[in-house]
């Protein structure tokens, strides 16, 4: 796909050490604990940072999803296409034709955008 670059910025919840220690005493918190699905209980040190996931560096949540709705909507247009082309066959509606000719312009589109891309 593209060529992305991830924005790492230091994780300010473990002090870029990747081990959480924000809970009583310098103990792992319960956030992280529940995060990485321990059945433990609070008191319990040496945790993954739940935030950075261990590695002491976070990208943005909202980083993270602006990477990745362009190809979450392109997925979404193009099933919603073809379930609508199905439907619309299988009801033998009379305006099968002009569904197909807008659902194959627009899948033609965005087939276009997404395999027409230069590999660099």
């Amino acid at each position: 796909m593209e060529n992305l670059q991830a924005n790492l910025y230091p994780c300010a919840h473990c002090g870029q050490t990747g081990v959480c220690a924000n809970g009583e005493n310098g103990q792992s918190c319960i956030a992280c604990i529940k995060m990485n699905d321990l059945k433990v209980k609070p008191g319990v040190s040496g945790i993954p940072c739940s935030i950075c996931g261990g590695i002491g560096l976070a990208e943005p949540k909202t980083e993270r999803i602006n990477k990745r709705m362009g190809s979450i909507l392109g997925l979404t247009v193009v099933m919603g296409l073809i379930i609508l082309v199905f439907v619309t066959l299988i009801g033998h509606s009379q305006h099968l034709p002009q569904i197909l000719t807008f659902s194959s312009t627009l899948l033609s589109f965005i087939f276009g955008y997404y395999f027409s891309r230069q590999k660099s």
